[in-house]
This record gives C-alpha cells, sequence and structure tokens, in this order.
C-alpha cells in the first residue's frame, strides 16, 4: 500500500482522510441517487417486496431502527443491484455444480434423482427445463398450524379446506406419499368438508404445475376451481365453464427461474376467458381492478425473460381483496389463501353476494392489526370460510422469501 501511495504521490494521512470522506458521503450519495431514480417495489429477481427509504423520526434514529432500514433500503434500492445479486447468484451456482460434479464423480452412490442446481432448487431426475422443490420439514412449523386453526375455529362459520400438493409437500421417490401434511391439517382444523389438489407422482406434478413455478397452470388452477366448487356446493350445477384458451408468445419464467437466476423453462404462459357476470373489487379497501387479463388477452404484456406473468396476468398478493356481484341471497364467503387463489378468485366469487380474500402474509400490515377470523365474520355476516393453500399456507408463519 505505501509503494502505490508513494508511486500516486498521495500521503498516508491524506488518503486516510480520502478514504474516510468516501466512506462518510457514500451513504449519502446513495440515498440520492436512490431519490433520484426512484424506489422499486419488488425485487422480480429474487421474488420478494424490497425496504424502501424510512422516513426519519428522532424515535427510531434513538433506537436504531431508522439505521437499520436505512442499510436494508441502500443494500436493496441501489443502482444496480438486481445486475449484481444475479451475478452473485450465478456464481454461486456455478461452483455449487461444479463440487457436486466431482462429489458425484468420487463417489457415485451419493447420487439421487433430485439433483441440487441451486441452494434448496432441484432437478428431478435430470428434467433440465423444470426446476422444484424438496419436501418441507414441517417438524418445527407445528405450532403456526395450531395457531392457524385455533384463530378459524372460533369463528361463527362452516370451515371448508382445499389442500394443494406440490414438490413442497410430496416426495417424487415415494411410490404411495400417503398424504400426510394433508391429513395433519384435518387433524387440527376438523373441517366441515375438505378435499385435496393431489400429485401422485411427477408425471402428474408436470402437467399440472409450471416449469419453474409453484403455482399451478391456468389448467391445474381451474382443475381446482372445480373441485372446490364442488366442495363448497355439493354439485356441479352452476359452475362456470373452462371459457376460451389464450396461449401468449411469452415464456414463462416463474420463481423459482428468477430467485435462482436458472432461465431453464421453454414453455409459455396461457389463460383462459371466462364468462363471468359483472362484479367490483376493492383491493386494500380501495375499489380497483385487479388483475390484467384484458391486457394479456390483447397482446400487451412484457416479453422481458424476468417478467412475473402470474402476478401480472392474474393479480398480485394484498392483504385483502372483496369481491362484490351486487346479488343477494347467496350469502358471503371469506376466502383465507395464498398466491394459488389468484387465477380463480372470481369464479369462486361468482357464486356468492361478496367475498372476502384476506392474506394473511400481509394482512397485518395493510390493517395494522392481526386477523381475527372470527370478528371478521361478524362484522361481514359471513358463514363459510374456505383455506386454499399448500403447505406454506398452513405452516408458514408471516411471508415467505418474498411476494409470490
Amino acid at each position: 500500500m505505501k509503494d502505490v501511495l508513494r508511486k500516486l504521490r498521495i500521503p498516508g494521512p491524506t488518503f486516510r482522510k480520502i478514504l474516510f470522506l468516501v466512506l462518510f458521503f457514500l451513504p449519502m450519495l446513495l440515498t440520492f441517487l436512490i431519490v433520484f431514480t426512484g424506489q422499486r417495489d419488488v425485487s422480480v429477481r429474487e421474488n420478494r417486496t424490497l425496504t424502501k427509504l424510512p422516513v426519519f423520526s428522532a424515535d427510531a434514529f434513538g433506537e436504531s431502527t431508522f439505521q437499520d432500514d436505512l442499510e436494508k433500503a441502500l443494500i436493496d434500492q441501489w443502482p444496480l443491484a438486481e445486475e449484481v445479486k444475479g451475478a452473485a447468484l450465478d456464481g454461486k451456482n456455478a461452483l455449487m455444480q461444479f463440487q457436486q460434479r466431482i462429489l458425484y464423480a468420487l463417489k457415485p452412490d451419493l447420487k439421487t434423482a433430485y439433483s441440487m442446481i441451486a441452494e434448496g432448487y432441484y432437478h428431478y431426475r435430470e428434467d433440465e427445463h423444470r426446476i422444484v422443490e424438496k419436501p418441507k420439514d414441517l417438524s418445527k412449523e407445528q405450532a403456526h398450524l395450531e395457531s392457524l386453526a385455533e384463530n378459524v375455529n372460533a369463528a361463527d362459520a362452516d370451515v371448508y379446506v382445499y389442500f394443494i400438493e406440490n414438490s413442497r409437500a410430496v416426495d417424487f421417490d415415494q411410490p404411495d406419499p400417503g398424504h400426510p401434511v394433508y391429513h395433519r391439517i384435518l387433524e387440527a382444523i376438523a373441517p366441515a368438508a375438505a378435499d385435496l389438489f393431489a400429485v401422485p407422482d411427477y408425471d402428474a406434478y408436470c402437467r399440472d404445475f409450471y416449469q419453474t413455478d409453484h403455482h399451478w397452470t391456468i389448467d391445474g388452477a381451474y382443475k381446482g376451481y372445480q373441485a372446490i366448487y364442488r366442495l363448497l356446493h355439493g354439485t356441479e350445477e352452476g359452475m362456470i365453464g373452462p371459457g376460451e384458451l389464450i396461449r401468449t408468445d411469452a415464456v414463462f419464467q416463474g420463481a423459482y427461474a428468477r430467485q435462482t437466476h436458472i432461465l431453464c423453462a421453454d414453455e409459455t404462459f396461457s389463460l383462459r376467458v371466462f364468462d363471468l357476470p359483472s362484479f367490483s373489487t376493492q383491493i386494500n379497501g380501495r375499489r380497483k381492478a385487479y388483475g390484467n387479463q384484458k391486457m394479456y388477452q390483447s397482446g400487451r404484456y412484457s416479453r422481458d425473460e424476468l417478467t412475473n406473468h402470474y402476478a401480472n396476468c392474474f393479480g398480485g398478493d394484498h392483504g385483502e381483496i372483496v369481491y362484490d356481484f351486487g346479488t343477494e341471497g347467496k350469502g358471503n364467503l371469506l376466502i383465507v389463501a395464498s398466491s394459488y387463489s389468484n387465477p380463480i378468485n372470481a369464479l369462486i366469487a361468482a357464486g356468492y353476494d361478496r367475498t372476502f380474500v384476506i392474506d394473511l402474509r400481509y394482512y397485518e400490515a395493510y390493517a395494522n392489526h392481526p386477523f381475527d377470523t372470527a370478528e371478521y365474520c361478524r362484522e361481514n355476516d359471513i358463514h363459510k370460510i374456505l383455506l386454499l393453500g399448500d403447505v406454506n399456507l398452513f405452516y408458514v408463519d408471516g411471508p415467505e422469501s418474498g411476494v409470490e
């Protein structure tokens, strides 16, 4: 270092002063750049909500929460953050895959049907166009299921459960999964009725779920809607037909691809246009349309390889969405769901006067208080509740790694 300073003719103390000034003013410079260029809401690559610049207050500064939030915001919002994180992911994944190939070459017996391609993400049986997760270890997550069951069972309403199996719940190497997670949920909640979107094997999973996303495809979602309609109404009478299938030319790289930066999907995104009565929607208390399906119908959508078409088309995740079909006598429904319900919210809601869709991951931030099922049902004259989702609805407390 001394030789470098001597060649540059910068005295040591002067260099330290310059370095100190750079480090001192860097946060202020980054803050200015972020304010000037605008803040982003979500990270497409990481599939999560980004921290925004905090509002200064003396209390927050005294408790150091302002400083902590500022640091998180600078990391999340600084220019080129997405590109740098993507490059870091590429390097990390390449190193991990190289180490795995060396290990399997030295010890072939260790090789399994699940090949790890990024931390927590796999190809199954060398299917290089699809990314899956492995079943979660739910032994430490039982407390959230019990809390959810207590909250829901306290309401004066009939509770219905529709559980979606996916790679988070099913080990494809097991010929008979036995649906253990589903049965544990039923034991905790004891619903009036329940049904299961079963995934008996890997081929069935591939038919109904996206290649690089944990969500079901539009055909998988419609199949789920049919089962849910029978579950809630006890009949197929009044069920809405499958509508017109529209295939776009946009390749859909889902959440798994965006989180790992392994863009391996080759499937295009599709949607269905359903014949629905007119209705209105409120999102977090404001009257607003949900989703952008009409834009997709007319071909107005991004062709960027990292576009989240699932959220852009069907609608994103919000604390509360209210559907009002302007009818009387059908009753009101409460849906407690994760993002699996997004493509079929309106289909289910068409069978009721008003339908309230609650995402527990975001409700408290919107309403400024925890979700009390019993109180919410009393306030909105609700006597039927549907719990709809995969293991993350029933076992994960709070937001996952981000928006879905």
